[in-house]
This record gives C-alpha cells, sequence and structure tokens, in this order.
C-alpha cells in the first residue's frame, strides 16, 4: 500500500496527495501517466551547445564547472572571435561587429586578440610547415572544451563580424584544415588526440554575413576541404553547410545536396539552424527536421545525420530580447523543444548559445540564468537512460519525458509547460545598412520560403498536473521524492522531499505555464 511519512517531510507546504484510490482530475489539471515497467526506447541527448567554457572576450568568466553541472557534451566552436577561426580578420569600423559589441573600448579589445588568434595568419605561408600556424589561442580553446567533459564540434569559417573578403586558393584551404585536424587528432605539430570527430563546413552560407562568393565556388571549396580530412582519417564526420533559413531550399540547401549526390562528395551530416522569432512555437524544429529528412532521403543521404547547429526562441541579441532570452518564457520554450526532440529527425542539436557572450547562459560572474536551469534539468534526465511508456503530453505546449536507471532503482520525470504568448508581436530585427558588405545588394527576406505557422494549436488543462506513476520497479519498497521547481519567482527549487513506499506514486499540483518541473523518485 502507498503511504506518505510525514517525519520526511521537508518542504514547508505541498500540493501532493498520497492515496491508494485515483483522485479525480482537478478542474484544469492535465492526467499524465507512466508505466515504469515498460522501457520505451533510450532518452537522446540533445545537450550540445554553441559558445565555448573559456572567455572570449576579457570580463568573462571561465564556466568549466557550470558546463559539467548542465552536463554539455558536445560544443560547437563557432563565433569565438579568433580562436578556432582559420582565416578571419576583424576591424574596428566593420559595421557588422559594431552592431554586436557597440561599446568601443570593448570592440577595440575582441579585434586586437581576434586578430591575433588566427589559425593561419599568412596565406603566403607553406601549410605543410608546423611554423605557419598560430595553434596557441586554438589550443586553449579546445583543450577547454576537453576538460569540461564534452566532445568538440569543429566549425571550419569565421565569426561574426569578420571582414567580408573573399577565400584564398581552395586547395591551401583544404590543405590547412587538414592540418588543423591532424594537429588535434593525431598530434601534428606539438598536437594532440582529441578525436574531434564532426567538422562543420562553415556557417550560414545563405546570408552575405558570411558567404559572399558564388554558391559553385562554394561546393567547391566543400569537395576540396572534405576530401582532404577524410584523407586524415576516413571515419572523420564531414558535412555543410549550417543554413540560416533551413526551410528554405536554394542553393545552400537542394543545390548542394544535388552537387554532392552528382559529384559523390562525402556528407556525412547536413546542419542547420532555426530560430522562431515570428511563431515561438517550440515543434517548429520537429517539423522542418521531417521535410530536411525526406530531402537526404530524396538524394541518397540515407545515413547522413541532421544536425541543428543553431537553436534559440530568437536570435536577436540586442537589449530589448534579454528578458525574453534569460526568462522563464525561453526556459519552459527550451524544455518544450528538448523533450519534442527525442521523437524527431534530429540526430545533434547546439543552443545557441551557452556562455556569458550575448545571448549566453550565465551572468558575467557565472550566475545562472533561468535557462540555464533547464538545461540541468533535462541533463538530469540522462541519469535515468532507459525511456518509459508515457501518456498524457502533447505537442503544442505542454511537454513530458519520463525515464529509468539502468540499475532500476531510479525513475524520474519532467514536465516543461510552455505556451506562446498571446501577446506576442515579433520585433523586426533589422540590421544596420552599413553592416551589409559592400557592392551587395540587401536581400529580400520576405521572398523566402518560411515555415507556415501551425494552426490547429489549442490549450487545455494545463493549468497543472495530475501524475501517476506504475510498477514501479522496486515493488513495495522504500523510495524518496524529490521535486524541483522552475517558475518566475523559482531558480530550480527543491519544494518536495518525502520518503514514501509501494508500488505506484500519484500527485496532483499545480503548473500553470511558464514553468517546469523535475520529479525524481529514487529507491532506498
Amino acid at each position: 500500500m502507498f503511504r506518505c511519512t510525514p517525519a520526511f517531510l521537508i518542504a514547508a507546504s505541498l500540493s501532493a496527495f498520497c492515496q491508494t484510490t485515483p483522485h479525480p482530475t482537478s478542474a484544469g489539471f492535465r492526467d499524465i501517466r507512466v508505466d515504469a515497467s515498460k522501457p520505451a526506447g533510450t532518452i537522446r541527448s540533445f545537450q550540445g551547445v554553441n559558445g565555448v567554457p573559456t572567455p572570449i572576450m576579457d570580463g568573462l568568466p571561465n564556466l568549466v564547472r557550470q558546463y559539467k553541472d548542465l552536463h554539455i557534451d558536445t560544443i560547437r566552436t563557432h563565433d569565438t572571435m579568433g580562436p578556432t577561426d582559420i582565416d578571419a580578420r576583424f576591424s574596428n569600423d566593420n559595421a557588422l561587429l559594431a552592431w554586436l559589441l557597440p561599446e568601443a573600448e570593448q570592440r577595440i579589445r575582441v579585434v586586437k586578440a581576434g586578430n591575433a588568434a588566427a589559425i593561419f595568419p599568412d596565406w603566403k605561408a607553406d601549410p605543410e610547415n608546423p611554423a605557419s600556424y598560430n595553434f596557441a589561442p586554438t589550443d586553449k580553446v579546445i583543450q577547454g572544451i576537453r576538460a569540461a567533459g564534452a566532445q568538440v564540434y569543429y566549425r571550419v569559417g569565421r565569426s561574426w563580424g569578420a571582414d567580408y573578403t573573399s577565400l584564398p586558393n581552395p586547395d591551401k584551404f583544404a590543405s590547412v584544415v587538414k592540418h588543423i585536424a591532424l594537429h588535434y587528432n593525431q598530434g601534428w605539430a606539438q598536437g594532440f588526440h582529441d578525436q574531434v570527430r564532426y567538422w562543420e563546413f562553415w556557417n550560414e552560407p545563405d546570408t552575405p554575413f558570411f558567404w559572399t562568393d558564388t554558391p559553385e565556388i562554394f561546393y567547391a571549396l566543400y569537395e576540396k576541404t572534405a576530401h582532404a580530412l577524410k584523407s586524415v582519417d576516413p571515419s572523420l564526420q564531414v558535412g555543410a553547410d549550417a543554413k540560416a533559413f533551413a526551410y528554405d531550399g536554394g542553393p545552400f540547401r537542394d543545390g548542394l545536396l544535388e552537387y554532392c549526390a552528382q559529384h559523390h562528395v562525402p556528407l556525412d551530416f547536413y546542419s542547420w539552424h532555426h530560430y522562431t522569432m515570428t511563431s515561438a512555437d517550440p515543434y517548429d524544429f520537429n517539423r522542418i527536421a521531417a521535410e530536411l529528412r525526406a530531402l537526404l532521403d530524396a538524394q541518397g543521404f540515407h545515413s547522413a545525420q541532421s544536425i541543428l547547429s543553431e537553436w534559440n526562441l530568437t536570435p536577436d541579441f540586442t537589449d530589448p530580447e534579454r528578458p525574453r532570452l534569460q526568462g522563464i518564457e525561453n526556459a519552459a520554450f527550451m524544455g518544450d523543444v528538448l523533450i519534442y526532440l527525442e521523437d524527431s529527425s534530429v540526430d545533434i542539436a547546439h543552443f545557441y548559445r551557452a556562455d556569458a557572450a550575448w545571448m549566453g547562459l550565465f551572468d558575467r560572474h557565472g550566475e545562472y540564468f533561468k535557462p540555464a536551469y533547464t538545461l540541468v534539468a533535462v541533463g538530469k534526465m540522462l541519469d535515468t537512460p532507459e525511456r518509459l511508456t508515457l501518456s498524457g503530453a502533447d505537442t503544442v505546449g505542454l511537454a513530458a519525458i519520463a525515464g529509468r536507471s539502468r540499475d532500476q532503482n531510479s525513475v524520474q520525470i519532467l514536465i516543461s509547460n510552455y505556451e506562446i504568448p498571446a501577446s506576442l508581436h515579433p520585433r523586426p530585427m533589422t540590421v544596420p545598412r552599413a553592416a551589409w558588405p559592400k557592392n551587395m545588394p540587401v536581400p529580400d527576406f520576405s521572398k523566402l520560403k518560411s515555415l507556415p505557422p501551425r494552426q490547429d494549436i489549442h490549450y487545455e488543462n494545463n493549468r497543472g498536473y495530475h501524475l501517476l506513476v506504475e510498477n514501479l520497479p522496486w515493488g513495495e519498497g522504500a523510495f524518496t521524492i524529490e521535486r524541483y521547481r522552475l517558475t518566475a519567482t523559482e531558480d530550480f527549487r527543491l519544494v518536495q522531499h518525502t520518503l514514501a513506499s509501494g508500488h505506484h506514486f500519484e500527485i496532483a499540483t499545480s503548473l500553470p505555464p511558464p514553468a517546469l518541473e523535475l520529479i525524481v523518485l529514487r529507491h532506498q
């Protein structure tokens, strides 16, 4: 029989109830049921991020400890502002960089540091000669990622705000990338054996912020670079192209896939980005991923992975959006996305971004913003990787997932509750005209094919939940109950810690959106 033991009550007030008979659903609450005896696959990790743990600018904290707490397991080396960039050059008068870093003294420091960090600073140098390389700044970044316990996902290209210059000789460029792989994987030039497996070619070539040459030049450069990396190790995973507007076709999606298929170019993964700037819908990613999976399969790339290498609620890094990016709205949105991705065709995902720079998860003292706690909660689910059968959640806002540890001594349930704000009025993110490359027309983004918003979103019974977990694996044995809650006023706070026994667990509690809660049941 299920019993509550008041002597073990820690929380001052609880909304839980303990009983042996079913409880009628509270008004506006959702019935969620978990069968702890029925594994339904394995919980996948989507704890990847952009933003390295070592500081990319003066005044930012070292976040190795925090990244471990968030269970971050793969880190994309994009927008490191110099380190890991092969040929990027920065200048104080670059309008795009000035838009990102409007404070002049800070920008001057970033430019100086970034230009001192380029891996291959002189394109007249010999790529076969170790002396031609400036590895030290990038070594520090890569080893910081490894110190955080994460894998390196190496982005080949340039950071935001680098000068618009055409690429050097493509054969030399491919040779340089080859020797970077040799340095980090095979110890070349007093290097390392870091097992950097993923090599992503470029970032958002469908925007003039990162690519100003033709698609045909892009295809040829990718082909040479992919073959150069495969010559180092055929098992390296090589792909492209971190497309900014994934739902739109065009030369950097459909054209690239056609070229790779026709010319037998290695494509181990296709990478893409999405920000829900106009929809604020956490299920967007699943919908786009389904279309991309079908497109890859149609071109014969059945084994190619689909990698969402940037995602967030909005890409807007400007001050008016900071409350959304750092607050509970984004935290609950992220919880939904990370749960929904479990049932998507996405293989790897990288949130943008996790450090203490723009759009980051931490302040300059390393303290957590609310979205950081979402990654803490979702990361803890990996401790119970045997996914359990769950009913009662939906794909419009009330997301839930349950897992069991391999030793069957723990069961966890994560519930994320989010609603698209009724007052949502997307604010246009207007790029300063001076930031566009000279002699190039400003793109008409209104002509891009965009994901149509869902018309069937309807919220009901999402003011809280009534959870029943049946067939606990320890039978009638004792177990602890812990509940951690993330709301507008609570930062993943422990709101319940009790001891119980029995083969099932039942609770009803209010949890209006936006909010997130982790329930941990642990055998004693």
